[in-house]
């Protein structure tokens, strides 16, 4: 009898020992997963964030160094398509001293396109891509001068035409071009793009080729209006 009873106590206190030991594993579990769960919510949060501001620094290089007589600072709200990127809105309008033609370029000083049309809080901007885009630009090593046009369709992409090299063309697939400053649409010294190819065809007067714009490789979230 006596140790019957004995049983049923020893009973009792293992499944009480039991019962808080789940207890306490299923607590620490939750936590420890919820920990887990708020560190992958937070953590690309702080990494979007380190990285847009060293975008907006770089951009805040631009008037610092005073490479251009105005800079205006602005972040993109839209692009399209996505698949082939001609068109983006940003968020400043003539409210904030943006006009036409003004060029917009990246946080890498690299040249992304021009406004086309402004409102009070918004403007507009067809990137390089644009089939009404034409860039006045020269190689950086050779000095020839050509010029980048956009493409009609997407069969191009991500590579633009340039057209009207020299026909005695020293230009290399590598060479990077940039504008040339000859049109008033364009500072010169902005960054383009790099020639990937070169047509040796030499039934035209003039040569043309291929060029990887920069700024397709980049984030351009953050960007600058710059004359």
């Amino acid at each position: 009898m006596l140790w019957r009873f004995r049983r049923e106590i020893i009973f009792i206190i293992f499944l009480l020992v039991g019962v808080w030991f789940t207890r306490h594993h299923l607590t620490f579990t939750s936590s420890f997963f919820k920990k887990k769960i708020q560190e992958k919510v937070i953590q690309p949060d702080i990494e979007n964030i380190i990285s847009e501001n060293e975008r907006f620094r770089k951009l805040l290089n631009l008037k610092q160094e005073k490479i251009f007589s105005r800079v205006i600072y602005a972040s993109v709200k839209t692009i399209s398509p996505w698949v082939f990127p001609s068109t983006i809105v940003i968020d400043k309008g003539y409210a904030d001293g943006v006009k036409e033609n003004m060029a917009i370029i990246s946080s890498n000083n690299s040249l992304i396109g021009r406004i086309v049309s402004v409102d009070r809080d918004t403007a507009t901007g067809i990137t390089l891509y644009h089939q009404d885009s034409r860039v006045s630009v020269l190689v950086s090593s050779t000095g020839e001068l050509a010029v980048i046009e956009g493409v009609s369709i997407s069969s191009l992409y991500p590579y633009l035409k340039i057209k009207f090299l020299p026909p005695e063309c020293r230009a290399n697939a590598g060479d990077v071009v940039e504008t040339s400053g000859f049109t008033k649409l364009f500072p010169s010294h902005i960054r383009v793009g790099k020639i990937i190819k070169i047509d040796s065809s030499t039934a035209e007067p003039v040569k043309h080729g291929i060029v990887l714009p920069f700024f397709i490789n980049e984030n351009f979230t953050a960007v600058a209006l710059v004359e």
